[in-house]
């Protein structure tokens, strides 16, 4: 995408006294849901604008913030709460993170139940001693469906990180998990690769994130749906 066809509008969410920016963009008519995004640190500004676009072409209104891991639980509570506020439900939203906020996504998984979830270059394990992030404590009885999708050569997520992570989900997850790994490109796959390898990654991965959404995101009714519905239930009540 050259040219940005919405610039999305900036707002700041309040969190226990501290505030902190967003991009939203809203559209008319009855779009198919909303996603959330959590940024990589210091991307909030940069390439998020374009994906907010490529997702309003299919459809989806979306949220993006960048998520610190140390408040993850809480900025998310109000991220959700944000899309409540504008008339989503839980099986109407789904969330989409990278780098670090494709960490984060994954931890939510565990804990929240909504549309559909997608990651990419989440990190498996820590290669900074000071920011641990391995899988020690995930449980992988996520309730919310799952796509994690990896650069072979991302430091942060081995093969052999990955490998335990697919083993992790098929024994304590009863909802559906996929993980895709790309070989030849590292942890910025999802941005334009400069050569046939990377942009190849970074167009699948943009395939299979948008086919991961549609197929579990649930769409708000249309106006005519929801007149049939009322009919139907009246139907029902006068029989």
């Amino acid at each position: 995408m050259n040219d940005v066809l919405i610039r999305p509008t900036q707002s700041v969410l309040g969190l226990h006294g501290r505030n902190f920016p967003t991009l939203e963009i809203s559209l008319g008519g009855t779009p198919n849901g909303l996603v959330l995004l959590a940024c990589d640190r210091g991307d909030l500004l940069g390439g998020t604008t374009e994906i907010m676009n490529r997702l309003a072409e299919h459809g989806y209104e979306s949220l993006a913030a960048e998520v610190p891991r140390e408040e993850a639980g809480a900025t998310l509570d109000v991220l959700f709460t944000r899309a409540e506020e504008r008339g989503w439900t839980a099986e109407q939203t789904g969330m989409v993170g990278w780098g670090s906020g494709g960490r984060i996504v994954l931890d939510a998984t565990a804990e929240r139940a909504f549309g559909a979830a997608v990651s990419l270059s989440p990190a498996l394990r820590s290669v900074d001693s000071g920011n641990a992030v391995g899988l020690e404590e995930f449980s992988g009885r996520v309730a919310t469906p799952w796509l994690g999708m990896f650069g072979a050569d991302d430091p942060t997520a081995p093969e052999s990180s990955v490998a335990n992570l697919r083993a992790v989900l098929g024994t304590g997850s009863d909802v559906h998990t996929a993980t895709v790994i790309y070989p030849g490109v590292g942890d910025g796959f999802y941005r334009h690769g400069n050569d046939g390898i990377g942009y190849a990654a970074w167009y699948d991965g943009w395939q299979r994130t948008l086919e991961w959404l549609e197929a579990r995101i649930a769409p708000r009714l249309t106006p005519f749906a929801q007149q049939w519905r009322q009919r139907r239930i009246q139907e029902s009540v006068s029989s």
